[in-house]
């Protein structure tokens, strides 16, 4: 467990280095593209870097007593285990870390459920490899995986702009972003940084479809009216 604990650590390290780097210099930076590399970079080297250790052999000088660090971790070493039985600090916090892995679980499973819900019976529409699905249960529209959820009371060129978008997410593969980040914000839901970090990530993605949808559409000023209507 605190192998574990140290990974997590580490991890977490990582996650607020890039997050604070892409707050300070990125954030405001037109590079959607670019930004979307780093921000999955970011993600990934959380995940792999703390998995990476050095090791390196110190050389003593010839006489130098060790005997007495030797007897001070080996006290240290006592102390801790009898402080790890029973109730302890220790055990609380990790009670308290994983109820908050089960309940953030629970909670995105129940979401995926009420989208597979909304989904099945409705009537399918094969568009663009993209799955078009008229659910009144949502007010707004978006994407997930290859479905594209509208709600029924939208049609004409609000449709055709909203398509655009919603295309961007599906072809980019958008998704594989947001399922990275939604696993490292499970992980190190105690970190605030890893909360910031999905939004980030979710927000440079409406940039980029925005940025493709508006290189397509016939009407840049309806395109930016429909946006304003969804939002």
């Amino acid at each position: 467990m605190e192998s574990f604990a140290w990974y997590l650590l580490k991890s977490a390290t990582w996650l607020s280095g890039f997050t604070l780097v892409y707050l300070m210099f990125l954030q405001n930076e037109r590079f959607f593209r670019l930004k979307r590399y780093y921000l999955v970079a970011g993600i990934l080297v959380s995940f792999l870097f703390p998995l990476i250790t050095f090791h390196y052999t110190a050389e003593l000088p010839a006489g130098t007593e060790v005997a007495g660090f030797q007897n001070l971790a080996g006290q240290n070493s006592g102390a801790f285990h009898r402080s790890g039985t029973g109730f302890s600090v220790r055990n609380l916090l990790i009670a308290v870390y994983f109820a908050g892995i089960i309940i953030l679980l629970f909670k995105s499973l129940r979401q995926i459920g009420n989208l597979l819900k909304s989904i099945s019976g409705k009537k399918i529409t094969s568009f663009n490899n993209a799955k078009i699905v008229r659910s009144s249960e949502y007010s707004g529209s978006f994407s997930f995986f290859n479905y594209i959820l509208i709600n029924p009371s939208v049609s004409g060129s609000e449709m055709d702009a909203i398509m655009n978008h919603e295309l961007v997410h599906i072809r980019q593969m958008h998704w594989v972003d947001l399922l990275l980040a939604d696993i490292i914000r499970l992980i190190q839901w105690a970190n605030p940084f890893a909360w910031i970090y999905i939004r980030f990530i979710r927000q440079n993605h409406e940039y980029l479809a925005d940025e493709v949808a508006l290189e397509t559409t016939a009407d840049p000023a309806l395109y930016k009216a429909v946006l304003v209507n969804q939002l």
